[in-house]
């Protein structure tokens, strides 16, 4: 019985704190939007920050849709973080070769997801019964 009620207020902590996150990204979203009409103009920097902060919030609302967070997610993210950084910093050197490596190794995470999940929905084929 302890158990039951532990895991439910636990599992009550992390949707309220969800919805924080989800809050929190809205903010951010509505300031870079409005940045952007106040003067910032609109650069692609915007843009992608709008596709970081998209992402999280598909990531919460499957959170409260089933459950789960896939890991795809936090991959994209991740993605579209480290392209930002390298298209709209100044990075020099080796460190744009670690950067590089790090989005290749991001997207074989990727790759490596879909192929497991063909592979685990793959469907055995019926046989025929014989008579």
């Amino acid at each position: 019985m302890n158990n039951n009620i532990f895991f439910t207020f636990i599992s009550s902590i992390e949707k309220v704190l969800h919805l924080v996150i989800l809050g929190m990204v809205l903010m951010l979203c509505i300031n870079e939007i409005s940045s952007t009409f106040t003067g910032g103009g609109l650069r692609v920097e915007s843009v992608l920050m709008l596709f970081i902060y998209l992402e999280i919030m598909q990531m919460v609302n499957i959170f409260f849709s089933t459950g789960k967070i896939p890991v795809r997610y936090p991959l994209y993210i991740g993605m579209f973080a480290l392209a930002r950084h390298i298209s709209f910093e100044d990075v020099k050197g080796i460190d744009s070769l670690y950067l590089s490596a790090s989005v290749a190794l991001l997207s074989l995470a990727l790759v490596g997801l879909a192929y497991r999940n063909k592979l685990m929905n793959k469907s055995v084929p019926d046989l025929p019964e014989i008579e």
